[in-house]
């Protein structure tokens, strides 16, 4: 592949709030993963999360002016609370505590989860603390709430309807990534409440148990995986029947092995263009999904529907290993 790959930075003149929040959060969350297997890995990782957390809330602002693409609609104040959280839970430093205290006034009520807006995500490792003895937190355990009321069916204050096969929708573009962070957040949670013995939380005059807020979270996995209209599991190489036309150059493009020549952008075009299922099996890759009415085309050129993305897949992980813990227990 011989596009240009166009890097871009962000520094003290040119800030980007979003862009170093995220990666102190990632690195800081990395960095409990690797404590017990490799503690100067971790602590490594977690000596970058702090500089970068510190950069990103000294030189306060967003990269929106110089972005071209992934812009942040936002704002940045989600992730300095999401970056906060986690470096709390990897380092327990009240000052980061502190931090979110001081700036809870930014934390909104959402009804979406998602590479753009981490509130809701920031809520839920909140709300743990709140469950904690953290009683300054409360405003996150509100708000985390609001969230999950949003989400599920029969709340009196529901904002996102389900398809009518269930399918939580929330936008016709890609929109399994809003699913799969939701869920993300409602395990997380269930977990939280199991674990405070806190049984339910109350939607107005709707109360929802741990188990129905899990229930319905498997639903939402089982029907990704194939329990749907469609009868089609939305994750490539899983099941009898899944998407065949990705939107993904390297899946619609033959391997190097079968054809060494070189495909130049518009030699690229008549393998766009083919009607034939991808000559290379992107197995494990979750596409957009269906839209409003459960219906699914399987035609490479319309990306919302066909397209995988890492911000799918990534937040896919939570749930499975939700379900995981859940049977096993």
């Amino acid at each position: 592949m011989d596009t240009a790959r166009t890097l871009y930075k962000i520094n003290s003149s040119s800030p980007g709030s979003e862009a170093a929040g995220e990666a102190a959060a990632a690195l800081a969350s990395a960095a409990l993963v690797f404590e017990t297997v490799d503690s100067n890995y971790s602590s490594k990782l977690l000596s970058h999360a702090k500089s970068l957390f510190e950069f990103a809330d000294q030189y306060r602002g967003s990269y929106q002016a110089s972005c071209p693409f992934y812009c942040s609609y936002s704002g940045y104040q989600d992730e300095l609370l999401w970056a906060a959280a986690w470096l709390y839970k990897a380092t327990g430093e009240n000052k980061y505590i502190s931090y979110v205290i001081s700036n809870q006034d930014w934390s909104q009520a959402v009804n979406e989860f998602s590479w753009d807006n981490k509130f809701a995500g920031a809520q839920a490792l909140l709300a743990s603390e709140f469950y904690k003895g953290k009683n300054d937190l409360g405003k996150f355990k509100k708000d985390v709430e609001s969230f999950i009321c949003a989400l599920m069916p029969g709340s009196s204050s529901q904002q996102i309807e389900p398809t009518p096969g269930g399918l939580l929708f929330t936008r016709d573009s890609s929109n399994i990534q809003y699913v799969t962070t939701a869920i993300t957040v409602l395990f997380h949670y269930s977990k939280t409440l199991t674990q405070a013995q806190v049984g339910s939380i109350q939607c107005g005059s709707t109360k929802f148990t741990v188990s129905q807020i899990q229930n319905f979270s498997k639903s939402q996995v089982d029907y990704i995986l194939g329990n749907n209209p469609m009868k089609m599991s939305y994750m490539v190489g899983y099941g009898n029947k899944y998407p065949t036309q990705l939107h993904h150059r390297g899946s619609s493009l033959p391997s190097i092995k079968s054809k060494p020549e070189k495909i130049d952008c518009n030699g690229g075009y008549s393998y766009y263009n083919s009607d034939q299922p991808n000559p290379n099996v992107h197995t494990g890759a979750i596409v957009g999904g269906p839209d409003s009415s459960d219906e699914f085309s399987d035609e490479r050129s319309d990306y919302s529907h066909a397209e995988p993305t890492t911000y799918i897949n990534a937040a896919f992980i939570g749930p499975v290993a939700a379900l995981i813990g859940l049977n096993s227990n």
